[in-house]
């Protein structure tokens, strides 16, 4: 073999060993994102804008503002998706952040999205309907894209539903698989107060739906002040 002929094997061989390093860092790189995924938390709050529970804006913001946004830590990402007449509807998606991992661009974003959320509070349109279940399957799709290792749906809502008709809603059997689920702020209605067990089988009734459809957890009496716990022992 001539000179010329090992120095092309040499040039061949050497572009073979820094194609395999360059795969091999690419690999390593892809590993090491998948893995931090399970390590980054997303979450849904899905604020009811339906009749007299528009007026518990000024409260859901206040909830969210100061026991979610905090929480998130780098990765983390939050969507705010409202619950109207037909929910299961992208413009219902009021707002959404991926926190950055640079300490000042995430702080950036937290102002933007406290931002958002004034301005959301400031909407007082109400709902003629309630489909928070459209909420609920668009929120799934939102967290499914995010592979979060956790994953959890706020609902701030009286969890009387009342579907516009023609609106049809069914969940997937593993419809909220690995999603953990906490209705919050849920007021009473009037007949719930002339009737107790009214309110008693609607919270029921959502408790095995949710149970029924691969929900890793429900919790219906959380309480703003333990939001953050909450958080943290999901985690």
């Amino acid at each position: 073999m001539n000179l010329n002929s090992m120095q092309g094997v040499n040039t061949v061989s050497f572009r073979i060993i820094l194609l395999t390093l360059f795969a091999a860092a690419s690999a390593l790189l892809l590993s090491s994102c998948s893995d931090n995924k399970q390590y980054e938390t997303a979450i849904c709050a899905l604020a009811d804008t339906s009749g007299t529970y528009v007026k518990e804006k000024k409260k859901i913001v206040k909830i969210i503002q100061a026991g979610i946004l905090p929480k998130l830590l780098p990765g983390d990402s939050l969507f705010l998706i409202a619950i109207d007449s037909s929910s299961y509807d992208e413009k219902n998606i009021k707002g959404q952040l991926k926190l950055n991992y640079r300490p000042s661009q995430a702080n950036q974003q937290r102002i933007e999205f406290a931002q958002v959320l004034d301005k959301f509070e400031k909407e007082q349109t109400s709902a003629r309907y309630t489909d928070i279940s459209g909420a609920m399957m668009l929120c799934k799709g939102r967290l499914e894209t995010t592979m979060a290792g956790t994953q959890i749906i706020f609902i701030f809502s009286d969890m009387k539903e009342e579907l516009k008709p023609g609106i049809k809603r069914s969940f997937d059997k593993n419809e909220f698989e690995n999603i953990n689920i906490a209705a919050m702020n849920v007021i009473k209605l009037s007949e719930d107060n002339t009737d107790p067990q009214v309110f008693r089988s609607r919270i029921k009734k959502w408790e095995k739906r949710i149970s029924d459809h691969g929900a890793a957890s429900w919790n219906a009496n959380l309480e703003p002040v333990d939001i953050t716990k909450y958080i943290d022992d999901l985690r």
